[in-house]
């Protein structure tokens, strides 16, 4: 069966190079499904799950943003921060997501668009966190 190379990097780490017969990003248009022979093509990327299916199963993280290159069945996904369920502070992204509702619950001297992103970053979180 084909494979990808894929390769996840954060600006702290290598985070994993593996191989993958499958991969789900999160991208700002909704989310994209990346199999072997898969054009090529360079995204933006959102809060959200990705998911990497391979030969050793299947393998979730959150990430919050970044950027996605596949070329010639090598993936690379640039990610600002990516966290592994087990990883998750469950109890900070609670208190993450209940600031952001409070922020958008006053009328004024709120950056909307700010709260909406960080509501939307500790929903994620949390929804990748409950797949331990």
């Amino acid at each position: 069966m084909a494979e990808l190379q894929v390769n996840i990097l954060s600006p702290a780490k290598v985070v994993a190079k593996t191989k993958a017969f499958q991969v789900q990003l999160p991208g700002v248009l909704g989310y994209l499904g990346i199999l072997p022979g898969h054009t090529r093509f360079i995204t933006e990327l959102q809060a959200g799950e990705m998911a990497v299916e391979g030969a050793g199963g299947k393998q979730v993280y959150f990430v919050s943003g970044g950027y996605a290159d596949q070329a010639d069945d090598v993936l690379t996904v640039l990610v600002d921060v990516v966290e592994k369920p087990v990883d998750i502070d469950v109890a900070r992204a609670e208190r993450a997501k209940q600031r952001a509702l409070e922020r958008l619950g006053r009328k004024e001297g709120v950056d909307f668009a700010r709260a909406q992103a960080a509501l939307a970053r500790a929903e994620q979180r949390l929804m990748v966190a409950g797949k331990k």
